[in-house]
């Protein structure tokens, strides 16, 4: 079986790719712990100067595998989103942002969920002229996580976060440009070569005013950030013991409109 997070490097420049196509890349905690590991060896790596994150198939990523929750209600246990988050995409957002070096998401077909925060997480986007953004998580009652909370205001203002989170809404690659979510759209059949090129770009300049750079700006605009991922994760546990998580979810996966209680 193929590993779900397949590492790569090239010309200074560490690619990791979510590899579960057959899902659309749906995080699982392969994926998760693979993406923590991989970013905290590049953080000291001296031979990696950019960072490339994309997904294989058709699509960046459709959010997280929600099989993992549905199991949990079926077993009886309480959803600890919470826990969940701490494990998992919290340091992941943490480390995206803690890393003094480019992070580049690469964005071809679908970044839904978690899998559009993790992309809002890094440093720039390239989007595919046919990429597909949306976060989702209202749909199966919950708030946007993963530093989407933080990252989606600060990147598009206010009132257009608000909206994409309050209705879900699929936005197109050039409606993502032109609100500030990405930074350039591509034809889709030279997404990869054009973000390389944009990363390999990055390994020419000095490392340390890169580095530097991303540690001033951090600091000026989100010197907070790893604290409101903890404060978001509770607000994400209040959703979620709000009890119409379990019955998005099952209207999800059933395909359905969920009937919450009134």
């Amino acid at each position: 079986m193929e590993a779900a997070l397949i590492s790569a490097r090239s010309a200074g420049v560490l690619t990791l790719s979510f590899n579960r196509p057959a899902k659309l890349n749906a995080f699982n905690f392969e994926i998760a712990d693979g993406l923590i590991a991989a970013l905290e060896a590049a953080e000291d790596d001296a031979s990696v100067r950019a960072i490339v994150l994309r997904g294989n198939g058709r699509g960046f990523s459709a959010g997280q595998d929600l099989e993992v929750f549905l199991q949990l209600a079926a077993s009886g246990e309480r959803v600890d989103i919470a826990q969940h988050l701490r494990k998992t995409y919290n340091r992941v957002a943490g480390l995206l942002r803690r890393v003094e070096k480019p992070v580049i998401a690469s964005l071809n077909g679908i970044a839904a969920g978690v899998g559009l925060s993790v992309a809002l997480a890094c440093d720039l986007r390239v989007a595919a002229d046919d990429a597909e953004l949306t976060l989702g998580f209202s749909k199966i009652g919950l708030i946007p996580d993963g530093g989407a909370s933080f990252m989606l205001p600060l990147l598009a203002g206010l009132g257009r976060a608000l909206e994409l989170a309050w209705t879900s809404e699929k936005i197109g690659a050039a409606e993502a440009q032109r609100i500030g979510l990405v930074n350039r759209v591509v034809p889709a059949a030279d997404l990869e070569r054009e973000t390389q090129a944009l990363a390999e770009r990055f390994t020419r300049i000095s490392p340390a005013a890169v580095g530097l750079t991303k540690r001033a700006f951090n600091r000026a605009v989100m010197p907070n950030f790893e604290r409101w991922l903890e404060e978001e994760a509770e607000l994400q546990q209040a959703a979620a013991d709000g009890g119409d998580v379990l019955e998005g979810i099952r209207a999800f996966v059933e395909k359905r409109i969920p009937a919450y209680a009134k």
